[in-house]
């Protein structure tokens, strides 16, 4: 805390942060369990989309662990998290269902 960014935050001139938002991937309705993921419909445009994310930068880190993936986006807010993730094709088509979450951390490390 400092009294200098309190003066900046009442006047309004203070810069908006980016913030961390971990989005956690699982399957969808429409995922066909008969067919591998590179056959599925959508799953073509859904690395894509994530391909631009990591090209802009605002993906800061992701994998996968089991049938779920993950990835830490750095946006200005939440609802730039959500607009960027809900309008990805395979979301909006239920290949995947998507959960974001506020993600603060609280140890030094990769993730800034």
């Amino acid at each position: 805390f400092s009294w200098s960014s309190l003066a900046f935050a009442q006047d309004g001139n203070m810069p908006n942060p980016a913030k961390n938002f971990i989005v956690v991937y699982s399957l969808g309705s429409s995922w066909d369990k008969d067919k591998p993921a590179h056959e599925q419909k959508y799953f073509n445009e859904h690395s894509a989309h994530l391909s631009a994310l990591r090209k802009s930068r605002q993906i800061e880190l992701g994998g996968r662990y089991g049938e779920l993936g993950m990835i830490i986006l750095k946006v200005k807010d939440e609802a730039e998290a959500e607009s960027l993730i809900m309008n990805d094709v395979a979301i909006k088509n239920k290949l995947f269902k998507a959960e974001i979450r506020e993600f603060n951390t609280f140890y030094k490390g990769c993730v800034k």
